[in-house]
């Protein structure tokens, strides 16, 4: 699916925005006019989030979660940006990867999107303790969902990193933390609401551990020797987050 925006990067001089931190102006602005374009396009997907997005489930979550819904919205407007900025040094956009377009720069409708892969957050769903591993193929923390992602392992580490991707995952996951603990009623009578929480709260702190590995690696280590001092690591990009000691540690105090 196309992700052309009608977006001019020349128009804004980006001294509001701290790249690749903060968008400013111009990251609200590239966000919105990706999202408008892609709104123009009435897809089939698009009618069907804006059916979700009618509920009153998914009006109670959108409530409880407006701060990560915000937080998101700030971290596509500097991938966003970043991908204006960088045009044609790069392989492929954030949605051409995930092949919906520009849905994925408004928190909003990504909170829609995960209605149905949760059913109604009743379902865990599938986990990814790394969505790097997904763009890059380096290493095993997307292996599960390898034949389901037409366009995996076709992203570069430098592009992964210089476009900011991990930002706008990051908050993915605390959207999806948030609408766990706002709204979550496990199907399964195994899972406590606790622990249905706490899944989401070990992909979340996977996610962020792995995007640091990748684009950060000593402040990766960092993070898992603090949290898991039992389990000090030297990670490097290809031993991604998903084996480090950070995993065992979530899975543990479950």
């Amino acid at each position: 699916m196309s992700d052309t925006i009608n977006f001019n990067l020349s128009n804004f001089t980006l001294t509001d925005a701290v790249l690749p931190y903060f968008g400013g102006t111009a990251g609200e602005a590239c966000r919105l006019a990706a999202t408008a374009y892609w709104e123009k396009q009435n897809t089939t997907f698009q009618q069907q989030l804006n059916e979700v997005m009618m509920t009153d489930l998914y009006k109670t979550a959108k409530s409880y979660c407006q701060p990560q819904i915000d937080s998101y919205n700030i971290a596509s407007g500097v991938v966003c940006v970043l991908q204006q900025k960088l045009k044609g040094d790069y392989n492929m956009t954030y949605g051409q990867f995930w092949q919906e377009g520009n849905v994925y720069f408004d928190g909003d409708y990504d909170l829609a999107t995960m209605f149905s892969q949760t059913s109604n957050f009743t379902l865990v769903g599938g986990i990814s303790t790394c969505f790097a591993d997904c763009y890059t193929g380096v290493g095993p923390g997307c292996d599960e969902f390898k034949s389901f992602i037409p366009n995996y392992g076709k992203v570069s580490v430098q592009d992964y990193c210089s476009l900011a991707w991990g930002g706008i995952d990051t908050q993915y996951n605390e959207i999806k933390l948030c609408a766990a603990k706002a709204i979550g009623e496990p199907s399964n009578t195994n899972l406590t609401a606790l622990d249905y929480v706490n899944i989401f709260r070990y992909q979340s702190a996977t996610q962020k551990q792995c995007a640091y590995q990748y684009c950060y690696p000593v402040l990766g280590d960092e993070i898992t020797n603090t949290s898991c001092p039992s389990n000090k690591t030297s990670s490097s990009v290809g031993n991604s987050a998903s084996t480090s000691g950070s995993e065992n540690y979530f899975i543990n105090n479950w």
